[in-house]
């Protein structure tokens, strides 16, 4: 295996791609938008081949930019511009207009479930959920107002 790649980049196995490789299907987040219909996913960072969900990130004073992988259950995330407090609720905002994304409902570890929707409708009955509090994975898939999936882990 190759340590670097041609531009010099160090080549880091994904340990999750053999996981995802043996499952029969994956979901991946292709499109979704905060409340005034701005996209949120972007080429800006890639994930195995597929635009990440790139989010705006605020803590106190501190403001950045995090990407989030849209495949789901994969639980990868970058940060752009600031370093995460690990266990600390954050605002999460569009990236393009700022607005605050609105909670879809509260979070097992006392955090919220930030709604991120499938469309630019914005529904909650259709969205994604992801948990405020860095370092918690809990995320949920909503489809015509039903839970499709729930990706929880005990490590939250």
């Amino acid at each position: 295996m190759e340590r670097f790649d041609n531009r010099g980049m160090l080549i880091v196995p994904n340990p999750i791609r053999p996981l995802l490789a043996k499952a029969a299907k994956v979901m991946v987040a292709c499109g979704l938008y905060c409340p005034n219909g701005h996209p949120l996913i972007s080429r800006r960072a890639l994930f195995n081949g597929h635009p990440g969900i790139l989010l705006k990130i605020r803590h106190g004073q501190e403001e950045g930019l995090v990407a989030l992988s849209p495949i789901y259950g994969e639980k990868v995330r970058v940060s752009l511009d600031m370093e995460l407090p690990e266990g600390e609720c954050v605002e999460i905002r569009c990236p393009t207009c700022s607005e605050k994304l609105p909670v879809y409902t509260a979070c097992h570890c006392g955090g919220d479930l930030i709604a991120l929707f499938l469309t630019p409708a914005h529904h909650f009955r259709d969205c994604i959920g992801v948990c405020n509090r860095v370092g918690c994975i809990n995320a949920c898939v909503i489809s015509n107002g039903e839970m499709v999936n729930e990706a929880l882990s005990k490590e939250a």
